[in-house]
């Protein structure tokens, strides 16, 4: 256990260790070096309604990565600092990625995951909060120096045909450099199981305990930690070899320690999915949810989760649809608490030459921050594309675009920003041995 951050948190760290195993199992090992120029704009840097404050930049980030490589296992580790230079400031900062993985087949039926992704940087970035390597900061924030930390361990049991069990810890670590924000850690267990009944019927169970420890910047507030237990149970039914249909129920539970927010969630869902062609994949799953809360009045949701995946010999298309009941307890910003939201998005990766690639995404959410007196809403437009061409075997030239349209009741949060860099790398193997 290695101490970190100014309260002295600890995470597990366990890679050296994993070093050490990996390498009496080695195979090969390749050591792959890379660097990259970029030079960006943003113009508005603090996410303002007014008064908007824009920023150019250049960047110089170069990277190592080392991968050890055996019969039974992979380990990779990498770093890659980022030297910024900002033309509004005149002055250079230092951003740091990190990153460890270990994979290893320990067994005919164990397999161990282990990950490690550290980051300390201005920038934020917003993933799919289920993402088991990252942590969800808000573009929100603006600029403000932050570092996290995502750690995560499984073991998957197979015990039969399609019979897996799985369980697992993960923890998130969020700690501003700023002291006006609200710094936490996540500690997540989860466990899961899939049985196949026989060749038509399946099942599926999973549980996670979450358990949420926030440093307020105002001491005398009502303390934001909170315990959540969540389960979802799954029947699956099989129509043919290619399509399903199930049924889903689902519960979750959150408790605060302090603050009177406490809410319990039940959902009830069916849907099918099926694999129409060899190009084109489609689920849908479809029913309600009801919030019921102690001190605040009970809500109902529509609940959705549609996915359409096509692809042709060098375009892939996806759409997708959700909505429902959201925790967003954890984006960096505040507590914004429950939330019923819907959203919606679309994208593209098309090959136009054979080194010559666009990706083109959109999205679009819209939230009712349901604890907020009265109740808020918020809708927010994403739309981004991307240029890639790679050249001479080793380099990479790029152009990124991304346009943020963030509209709420409460007009601190309203705003609007444009952001775009240009950039070329280049990345190859420098040494390899057995």
């Amino acid at each position: 256990m290695i101490s970190l951050g100014k309260q002295g948190r600890t995470l597990p760290l366990v890679f050296v260790f994993l070093l050490l195993y990996a390498s009496a199992a080695l195979a090969e090992s390749t050591l792959r070096g890379g660097i990259s120029l970029e030079h960006g704009y943003d113009s508005n840097i603090n996410r303002e309604p007014d008064n908007e404050v824009d920023e150019s930049t250049t960047t110089l980030s170069p990277s190592l990565d080392y991968t050890l490589k055996s019969r039974r296992s992979n380990f990779s580790l990498g770093y890659s600092p980022g030297f910024v230079y900002s033309y509004l400031t005149d002055d250079v900062r230092t951003d740091h990625y990190a990153s460890a993985r270990y994979d290893v087949q320990a067994s005919k039926s164990l397999t161990l995951n282990f990950s490690d992704n550290f980051v300390r940087t201005q920038d934020p970035y917003e993933t799919d909060e289920t993402t088991e390597s990252e942590i969800e900061i808000s573009d929100r924030r603006g600029r403000r120096t932050y570092w996290s930390n995502s750690f995560s361990a499984a073991a998957a049991y197979t015990y039969g045909r399609e019979r897996v069990l799985k369980i697992g810890y993960r923890n998130r670590v969020l700690e501003n450099s700023d002291d006006q924000y609200s710094d936490y850690v996540r500690h997540s267990p989860y466990a899961s199981v899939n049985h196949r009944i026989n060749h038509q019927w399946e099942a599926g169970l999973n549980y996670n305990f979450s358990r949420g420890d926030f440093d307020e910047p105002d001491e005398s507030a009502l303390s934001e930690d909170l315990t959540t237990n969540s389960g979802d149970f799954y029947l699956y039914y099989r129509l043919t070899r290619k399509t399903r249909i199930f049924g889903h129920l689902g519960y979750t539970h959150s408790d605060y320690d302090e603050e009177p927010n406490d809410y319990e969630v039940y959902t009830a869902s069916m849907g099918i999915d099926t694999q129409y062609s060899p190009s084109l994949n489609l689920s849908v799953n479809a029913g309600a949810s009801r919030v019921e809360r102690e001190f605040f009045s009970d809500e109902d949701a529509l609940y959705l989760r549609g996915e359409m995946e096509k692809s042709w010999r060098r375009t892939s298309w996806y759409f997708s649809a959700e909505s429902g009941l959201d925790a967003r307890e954890y984006t960096g910003v505040d507590n914004l608490g429950l939330s019923r939201y819907w959203t919606a998005a679309t994208g593209m990766d098309r090959t136009l030459l054979r080194d010559l690639t666009i990706n083109v995404d959109i999205r679009y959410r819209d939230d009712t921050y349901l604890e907020r007196e009265p109740s808020a809403d918020e809708q927010r437009f994403v739309a981004s594309a991307g240029l890639s061409w790679a050249f001479s075997r080793w380099y990479r030239l790029y152009g990124k675009y991304s346009f943020v349209d963030n509209n709420s009741d409460i007009e601190r949060d309203n705003y609007v920003d444009h952001r775009g860099s240009i950039g070329i790398s280049a990345e190859k193997d420098l040494f390899r041995w057995q």
